[in-house]
């Protein structure tokens, strides 16, 4: 028999002021909100973007090239959006951008950048390059696998860590580095690399009931797991897929997997290649491992194609799916119970106006690229969260025009 669901959590009050300076910006349902209180530009660490590691993008490349993001619950009271990537020519700073949900606040992590490029001369084995103490990697598409690890786990100081569990590079590898937040350190995050599939087009499972975190590569027959718990040199648990014979995230370009405690299930969403129709998996973590346990069961749907955002609002229990690119319209589905594998599930939709980014105009992309796991929800705010990068300026709540615009945006039902 199926658990019994646990209550949704009660939203907080818009005007409890614990939830800082961004309490009086959170936006009516339905509506949006700029509440950065600074500009992010000032923090590139090449301001004129003429650095070896600026290339093409410069500090863009971190939101431009097939990014995804870590949503840090511990960083802060209301937690915080982890950015960093790059590659394909867009960029290769080592930094990380942090926006702060309980500040409102962007800053950057990290050490500086070598004077030189150090990228022919990475590790073998680990694609990394140490520095000053740091196992620094140039940046990289990091897609869905940018995951979080909480404070004093596995390692991880009072802010805990962002992880990137797999590379996306000319050598892709399930090399996991991980970045301390109050620090700025890099580190290996195992002793050997794991299993990395021939096509890295996916994501990660964060598991935050039990402090894991499971990767794989698309149609890869196997997982990585990364236990928080155990004290390092800590290594990579490789299992095969459950049921015998099942695959990750087939044909799945950039699925975004969201687990689901009060579920104890995760459910993935992806598109095929240059394909709209919205399909997935549901996996149980009732034994403690993912065992996939239904393909998508949802009526059919077509969204903008693959790379959308996709979170959980645990107070609307509906997952809310949002394409990108100056889009006014994010999607939901709600299912009628928290046995995702059983359910009946419904779609529908929400239009509102001021999107993050200034639409897409014919061939020109005036926006970054598709929003992947950057579009998170924030529960103490009762919104999701999204942005763009710094080359976008915009009027914010409390007047101030701003680059690095971070939109709230809030669902009806929150």
């Amino acid at each position: 028999p199926a658990p019994a669901p646990a209550p949704a959590p009660a939203p907080a009050s818009p005007a409890d002021p614990s939830r800082g300076p961004l309490a009086e910006f959170i936006p009516k349902p339905g509506g949006t909100a700029n509440v950065n209180l600074n500009d992010l530009s000032p923090l590139n660490a090449c301001p004129g973007n003429r650095c070896w590691y600026s290339q093409s993008e410069g500090q863009m490349a971190a939101w431009r090239n097939w990014t995804g993001a870590a949503w840090a619950w511990g960083y802060s009271p209301n937690g915080a959006l982890v950015f960093w990537g790059g590659g394909h020519g867009g960029g290769e700073d080592v930094g990380l951008y942090v926006f702060d949900f309980s500040t409102g606040l962007w800053s950057r992590v990290g050490p500086q950048n070598p004077p030189q490029s150090f990228t022919a001369s990475l590790d073998a084995t680990w694609d990394d390059y140490f520095y000053q103490g740091d196992y620094l990697v140039p940046g990289l598409h990091t897609y869905n696998y940018p995951a979080y690890v909480p404070p004093f786990s596995g390692g991880s100081g009072p802010r805990g860590s962002w992880l990137l569990p797999q590379h996306i590079s000319g050598r892709v590898g399930a090399r996991p580095h991980a970045v301390d937040l109050s620090t700025g350190r890099w580190t290996r995050f195992a002793v050997e690399p794991g299993v990395s599939g021939a096509s890295p087009y996916a994501g990660s499972i964060e598991d935050t009931k039990r402090g894991r975190v499971w990767w794989g590569a698309m149609d890869q027959a196997s997982l990585n797991m990364l236990d928080f718990g155990e004290a390092h040199p800590r290594r990579i648990k490789v299992i095969p897929c459950k049921p015998s014979g099942s695959i990750f995230a087939f044909g799945g370009y950039y699925a975004r997997h969201v687990y689901v405690p009060e579920a104890d299930m995760a459910v993935g969403f992806w598109c095929q290649y240059a394909q709209q129709r919205v399909l997935g998996e549901i996996y149980s973590f009732s034994t403690g491992e993912p065992v996939r346990v239904a393909g998508a069961p949802w009526p059919e749907k077509l969204l903008r194609g693959p790379g959308f955002g996709v979170d959980w609002c645990g107070i609307s229990r509906r997952f809310y799916f949002y394409g990108g690119y100056g889009s006014t319209r994010v999607v939901s589905l709600r299912p009628s119970s928290l046995d995702f594998s059983s359910c009946s599930w419904t779609w529908d939709e929400e239009v509102f106006s001021n999107p993050a980014w200034a639409p897409r105009s014919g061939n020109v992309i005036t926006g970054g690229e598709t929003p992947m796991s950057r579009w998170r929800f924030v529960p103490r705010l009762g919104c999701f969260g999204w942005s763009d990068g710094p080359n976008f300026r915009a009027v914010c709540a409390d007047g101030a025009t701003r680059d690095g615009v971070m939109q709230l945006w809030r669902p009806r039902d929150a």
